[in-house]
This record gives C-alpha cells, structure tokens and sequence, in this order.
C-alpha cells in the first residue's frame, strides 16, 4: 500500500490501482501551498475547513464504488478542546486492505475515548497532525500515539519554511517527544510503501510538490503537459 503526502493533511493512498485522496487543501487558504488538482478514484474529507475540503482539486475517475478494494469506516471526533464550540467536528477515517489498516486522523481537538482508541489499535500507518492551537498540541498527539500504538506515524499538517499557518505547530516541537535514537526516518520522497514487514518509525515525508504528482495529474494537466514537451521537441 502506498501513501503520499500531498501537503498539509491531504494524502493519496494508493492499492492495487486504486487511489484515494483525502481531506485536499485550497491553496487561498493554506498558507504556501500551489493550486491542487489531482485525479482519485474516490474523495474523502474529515471535515468542512478549506484546509480540508476543496473537492473542486481533485477529479474523479467515476469507477464504480464495487472495485475499491478498501474496506472504509470513520468516526467523529472534537476538532477542538471545548467539545466543538469554536471549530466543531472532524471525522478519523480508517482504510483497510489485504490485513492493513491505515488511519487518518484529520484534525482532532482532544484525546480519544476507549472505545475510539481501540478502533485504531495497532495501526499499521497513523497520519496525525503534528500539533496546534486549534487542536491537540504536540505533546497530546504524542501521548495519543503511545496509546494507540502505531507501527508508523506519519505527521501532517505542520508548519515548515513557508508552508503552513501560524497556528500550527513545526514538526521539532512533536519529533522531540519520540526521543528513540533513530526512531524518526527523514525521507528524501514523499512517499512510503506499507506492507506487513515496515519497521516501526515516525515517516518524516518529504514535500515535493506538483513535480512529483505526475501519476496523478488531472486530465487537462496532462494535455497541458503534453503540449509543452511537444513545443520543446520541434525545437
């Protein structure tokens, strides 16, 4: 199974041909991020904040829901720490495929209740926010993530270089909870493969950007693109 890190919280999971992207981000509103515009086979969003919800960045192939190999199931959870008063609710998405299961956090405001905890227990891959003022702060998602027991932990939505509000926290403040010597592995990609034999880790995933999304370009995008190496062999 493959996971990529579109930026901010937005992934595209892909198994057996199959890709989802959830919860992509709109570029007016996320601060040092370009334009979104990929292609999925299903969308999925935890929750109605731009950084979250611009369906009109991802195109859909209209396969049938029948061949989705993902058996997907969510539940809600408080965005904030006064039970949704100031930013209300988010769903955690869980993905599961041939034994794996891959958890989406989305934007998730407290701690989770036990019976919560033990829907994600053991996860094989765990996206989670790396910590802000309008969520859990970085050492609640660590404490969550000794709780639930992740095999890999993927942080998102962090701020680094121009990328990311002021809200939210540098991804320093979480990795400096997982003190292990090499437990955290910085990746020249943005992308990891989960099978049953990834050792556990915290997956720092590079972001690459547009360059690297070339499998998933948007129709138009690749005609576009195809133009421009058209125009570059005549010359």
């Amino acid at each position: 199974m493959e996971i990529k890190w579109l930026g901010h919280a937005c992934f595209a999971i892909t198994h057996g041909g199959y890709t989802i992207v959830i919860d992509p981000y709109d570029s007016d509103y996320t601060a040092g991020y370009p334009r979104l515009r990929v292609r999925a086979d299903k969308l999925l969003v935890s929750h109605e904040h731009y950084g979250h919800n611009y369906r009109a960045g991802v195109v859909l192939s209209g396969r049938p829901e029948s061949d989705c190999p993902f058996a997907i199931s969510s539940f809600e959870v408080w965005h904030d720490n006064m039970r949704g008063i100031t930013r209300g609710k988010s769903l955690v998405h869980i993905l599961e495929a041939d034994g794996l299961k891959i958890v989406h956090m989305g934007d998730i405001g407290t701690q989770l209740l036990s019976g919560e905890a033990g829907q994600i227990l053991g996860a094989d891959a765990l996206m989670v926010t790396a910590g802000s003022c309008t969520g859990l702060p970085s050492q609640e998602v660590w404490r969550m993530c000794e709780e639930v027991l992740p095999r890999v932990i993927i942080p998102m939505h962090y701020r680094f270089g121009e990328h990311g509000a002021r809200r939210l926290e540098h991804l320093d403040e979480l990795l400096h909870y997982f003190n292990a010597p090499g437990f955290a592995h910085f990746y020249e990609s943005d992308t990891i493969e989960i099978t049953p034999d990834t050792e556990p880790q915290v997956a720092v995933l590079k972001y690459l950007g547009p360059e690297s999304w070339a499998a998933l370009a948007a129709p138009e995008e690749k005609a576009a693109r195809k133009g421009i190496l058209a125009k570059l062999l005549k010359k």
